[in-house]
């Protein structure tokens, strides 16, 4: 979908459906709403006035003026109570418009930056995550559909205000591109499991490559090599061997140190030996969303320009049942030399992961180290679909991802990594069992993760719930998110800017 910004009066605007907002309570429409209430001869106000149109947050009022305006179809979309309005929120109405506009085959829209004004919303600032919110709400999955979804061509975010608007473009821009990286996760998790294993995934992952990026795929024999007794084992049930994926990103001047971001690759996960119930085992191809999310927030940060210097790891691998899976039982030996007692398969993700955390580090010796997957379903018990969970070993990296997390309206919530919480991993015939019980399996899972990062400040997010949406929700249509690439790329934008 090709977005542009447009000064100018959205009234005369030429559309197949012009979008204008209202806050809750409001009985006289301002601004550019007042101005096209006054177009097409008060009907705004008259659905108002006779209770039709409140204002709620998402809901929509749709008119066929048949006159006044350059659009036959009208929209005012509600946008709740004024002092709850936030920047994310300017992202969430999209899916309410896009939604319409598919629905009446509608080409192009033209719409306001919604919550700038009245609302109070910084215009660079909106217009990045109206964009955003375009071009995630225009996303679908079709690939296997012999009648494809429609999409809107062209949005046309209109500001009346010449100063805005040129100040407006470039977050515009920025959302656009920040939304087509996410989109493009989106698709990696969306595939079918037979078509997205790990020798696809790293196909895939090959594409960012070019410019300052750079992408290095590690087989089998590299892996036997590094000793990567987690990753191994792991992808030994499975006909098509692991792999690693190693991107870089050299945005940052020469010296400047890496920030590695380590991703979860399970490309579908059965539980192994360990097998699953078969009720939402299908779904189980979105366990490698944090590996593709981890890629797709460096896509992102090479198209930005961000000056850093990044590299994602993703260890790529199926967890399958067969003769030569391993099994509950066995100790296996990781690329650090620690050992691990393994009593459940299904539990493969930190196996994968700590090889993971552990090559990044020896070999990148990053600044911070951030970790995401889909972890654990305590995660998803705990935090359900509205938050991921974050841990950490430094308290000066949490917070900034917390800070990012609040800025960029993606959700996480911080769980404590007590020292008391590494008795439940400790073996009696290894260092650590891959399970620490019942209690805490978040946090559990993520002291494990822990134990591997060393001195390098790390952070883990538990991304189990967030991942995948099973119905429409914040923002998002039923499927995948693109989670946890928002909240990263804001991460990574603040550390360039020094914050």
């Amino acid at each position: 979908m090709k977005v542009e910004l447009v000064a100018g009066d959205i009234v005369r605007r030429k559309a197949d459906l012009l979008v204008v907002n209202l806050f809750e309570g409001t009985v006289k429409p301002g601004g550019a709403t007042g101005a096209v209430d006054a177009a097409v001869g008060g009907a705004i106000s008259a659905a108002i006035a006779d209770g039709d149109f409140k204002g709620e947050f998402g809901e929509a009022l749709m008119l066929r003026p048949g006159k006044g305006i350059g659009a036959p179809r009208l929209m005012v979309i509600g946008l709740g109570k004024k002092e709850k309005f936030t920047a994310d929120h300017s992202r969430q109405v999209m899916l309410t418009i896009l939604r319409a506009a598919k629905k009446c085959k509608a080409k192009t829209v033209a719409t306001v930056l919604h919550g700038v004004g009245e609302g109070g919303i910084d215009p660079v600032l909106c217009a990045r995550f109206v964009a955003l919110g375009g071009i995630l709400s225009n996303y679908d999955y079709d690939l296997y559909k012999a009648e494809k979804a429609h999409r809107v061509s062209t949005l046309l975010v209109v500001e009346n205000d010449r100063n805005r608007a040129a100040l407006a473009a470039g977050g515009l821009k920025k959302g656009v591109l920040l939304g087509e990286a996410i989109n493009w996760a989106r698709d990696l998790v969306a595939a079918p499991p037979a078509d997205m294993r790990p020798d696809a995934l790293a196909k895939a992952a090959k594409t960012l490559a070019g410019g300052k990026v750079t992408v290095t795929v590690h087989g089998k024999k590299e892996l036997e090599k590094m000793k990567a007794g987690g990753i191994l084992a792991v992808g030994r049930g499975s006909e098509i061997p692991p792999r690693l994926i190693v991107a870089e990103y050299r945005g940052g001047k020469k010296g400047t140190p890496w920030i590695a971001l380590v991703g979860k690759g399970v490309t579908f996960d059965t539980g192994g030996i360990s097998l699953k119930k078969w009720e939402g085992m299908d779904r189980m191809k979105y366990d490698m969303a944090g590996g593709a999310g981890m890629l797709a927030t460096l896509k992102a940060a090479a198209a930005l320009g961000i000056p850093l210097n990044v590299v994602a790891v993703v260890p790529a691998v199926e967890n399958m049942p067969s003769g030569t899976a391993f099994r509950p039982g066995d100790v296996l030996r990781t690329m650090s030399g620690k050992t691990v007692e393994v009593l459940s398969t299904d539990a493969e993700g930190r196996l994968i992961l700590c090889d993971a955390i552990t090559f990044a580090r020896e070999r990148y010796s990053p600044a911070e180290m951030i970790d995401a997957a889909t972890l654990t379903g305590a995660c998803v018990v705990a935090l359900g679909s509205v938050a991921m969970g974050l841990m950490g070993s430094d308290a000066n990296l949490v917070s900034k991802l917390r800070d990012a997390s609040a800025a960029s309206g993606e959700k996480a919530w911080e769980l404590p990594l007590h020292e008391e919480y590494f008795e439940q991993i400790k073996s009696d015939i290894g260092e650590l069992k891959n399970i620490g019980g019942g209690e805490a399996g978040t946090i559990t899972a993520g002291y494990f993760l822990k134990e591997f990062a060393g001195e390098t400040p790390w952070a883990h997010l538990d991304i189990a719930g967030v991942a995948w949406r099973e119905k429409e929700r914040m923002g998002y249509a039923a499927g995948p998110t693109g989670a946890p690439v928002r909240l990263l790329v804001e991460y990574l934008e603040r550390a360039s800017a020094g914050r």
